[in-house]
């Protein structure tokens, strides 16, 4: 959990980069939300997509042993 919520505070940082870029269109502002928001939102991305992953394996792998221990149960 505490990786989701980094993810989300990570992606408010790169969206407020964004918007601040938006907001004043000096070479300040966008050079920094060009580098600095878009590896901070690339960071973010990854970290949620890396808990999905994990996740979706966890709960395969809890499925997998149910389906197990039903074959089981009904082999007995």
């Amino acid at each position: 959990m505490i990786a989701l919520r980094v993810s989300a505070v990570l992606t408010l940082v790169g969206l407020a980069l964004m918007v601040w870029s938006i907001l004043v269109p000096t070479p300040l502002p966008v050079m920094l939300a060009m580098t600095v928001g878009q590896f901070v939102g690339t960071a973010a991305f990854g970290i949620y997509i890396y808990i999905v992953v994990r996740d979706v394996r966890r709960v395969r792998a809890v499925m997998r042993a149910a389906a197990s221990a039903r074959k089981a149960e009904l082999d007995t």
